[in-house]
């Protein structure tokens, strides 16, 4: 069996350290969300139940892919030990485990594809946004086992500490969505018009190329090594990548619900949410690709044995997180109406958009503790306890908080992000709690010494 190159641990972790994992990340999530933009661009012109029908077909997409997305995280913080041990054959077995699951992941959710017709009509919506819906869906499901492929090789890099390979799949995948959109979608010489159905096909074929990418770049470094199932390392990686994969689930789930309270309080409200989530991505999305570099760090470090390093790796991060975060608050309180005014709100959406602008800045740098530390827990592999917290604050405060001050206290939208404030300031407080006890930094020993006996066990049993 041939061995995977070799990657080293930095001896020291800087904030440009986390920076150089953090860029590309940061590069692949805004160009998923350009590409969304983009797909909106072309189907608004097919009119409103066309609009409506690839926001809902998204939305329920997103839902189904939740649990396998979270699933191969797992997978990367399992290679990311691995790596950090100097245990490259391990990793490289990790790894086909993470593609065999994404096949057998990917199968299962393009059979859903058929459900539309049933799940989408419960929403109360028209029976032309129903089937426009329907449609979308149908196809972009069948391109899951590309999607799940595509993550659980994103997984190894990402683990072995390479994040700008995955974002080269990731840019050429939307270039490529971005290019036959309009000629599916409004059809182009012998090519018919689609219009949704050719929205989901362009996306499907974007994947098809991230895949070929990232399977040429992988290839060297898994070639010789053995691509059969190890229940082992399969339960490593589903150990901590299952409560990930539920916590992703619920999550999203719980967004649906949040939209479905604003949209029963007006439609003004749901607009102004939109709007907002819209723009908070400037800060969330830097956010969410730090606390995802210092995941690999921490991994990298705790499987070295290194403990103060993760430590320090968190400290980073946080200190980067919070430094862009602090300055998108500034950014929100300062000029509300110039950022409003790219998306041509009328008066009384405006207004109700400006107060969650200065909702969302009061909870930026919460945010980016919360962020960084939740990714530095998952680092470690501590991830039964972000399940708990994040689950725990989304459904019982978020939510329940958020409907008392929406409807009966009549606060609106504005109630409601107050419940989300809560909620990340709770998790905030939680996982900072846990970083500065020492429980983390041994959970990956306690799993490790399972995992030695689970082999031992099995070797005993031959």
């Amino acid at each position: 069996m041939s061995s995977a190159p070799r990657h080293h641990i930095p001896d020291k972790i800087s904030r440009k350290t986390v920076l150089s994992l953090a860029w590309p990340i940061m590069v692949s999530m805004l160009s998923y969300t350009a590409m969304s933009v983009v797909d909106t661009i072309f189907v608004s012109r097919l009119g409103t139940p066309a609009l409506a029908g690839i926001g809902l077909a998204a939305t329920m997409v997103y839902l189904v892919h939740s649990f396998g997305n979270g699933l191969l995280q797992g997978l990367k913080v399992a290679i990311s030990h691995r790596t950090g041990a100097g245990e490259d054959c391990d990793a490289q077995r990790l790894a086909w485990q993470g593609l065999w699951l994404s096949g057998v992941m990917g199968v299962v959710v393009a059979a859903t594809g058929g459900l539309g017709p049933i799940v989408f009509p419960l929403f109360g919506v028209s029976d032309a946004v129903s089937d426009l819906a329907s449609g979308y869906f149908r196809i972009r499901v069948l391109g899951a086992p590309l999607l799940f492929a595509i993550m659980a090789m994103s997984s190894w890099f990402h683990g072995r500490g390479d994040t700008r390979t995955p974002m080269i799949a990731t840019l050429l995948s939307n270039a490529v969505n971005i290019a036959f959109d309009p000629i599916l979608i409004f059809g182009m010489g012998v090519v018919p018009a689609y219009g949704l159905e050719g929205a989901a096909a362009s996306s499907v074929l974007g994947f098809g190329v991230g895949v070929s990418w990232l399977a040429v770049r992988i290839h060297r470094e898994l070639r010789g090594s053995c691509p059969s199932l190890s229940p082992i390392h399969f339960r490593e990686m589903t150990a901590v990548g299952s409560p990930i994969g539920l916590r992703f689930f619920l999550e999203v789930a719980s967004y649906v619900v949040f939209a479905v309270m604003l949209a029963r309080i007006g439609d003004a409200n749901l607009a102004a949410h939109v709007l907002v989530v819209r723009l908070t991505s400037l800060s969330f999305l830097p956010g969410y690709a730090i606390g995802d570099a210092v995941s690999v760090l921490v991994g990298q470090s705790i499987g070295a044995g290194r403990a103060m390093l993760a430590r320090i790796a968190w400290r980073r991060g946080l200190e980067l997180a919070v430094v862009i975060m602090a300055f998108w608050a500034v950014v929100f309180c300062v000029m509300p109406q110039p950022l409003l005014s790219v998306f041509g709100p009328d008066a009384v959406v405006a207004e109700i958009a400006t107060d969650l602008l200065f909702i969302a800045a009061a909870f930026q740098v919460i945010d980016a503790v919360a962020m960084v530390s939740l990714g530095a827990l998952n680092g470690a592999g501590d991830t039964r306890y972000t399940m708990w917290v994040a689950v725990g604050s989304t459904w019982l405060v978020k939510l329940p908080v958020g409907y008392v001050l929406a409807a009966p206290v009549g606060l609106g939208a504005a109630g409601a992000w107050l419940g989300l404030t809560m909620e990340i300031a709770l998790v905030a407080a939680f996982v900072l709690m846990r970083i500065r006890g020492d429980t983390w930094l041994q959970k990956h020993e306690s799993e490790k010494e399972k995992s030695a006996s689970g082999q031992a066990e099995a070797q005993a049993a031959k």
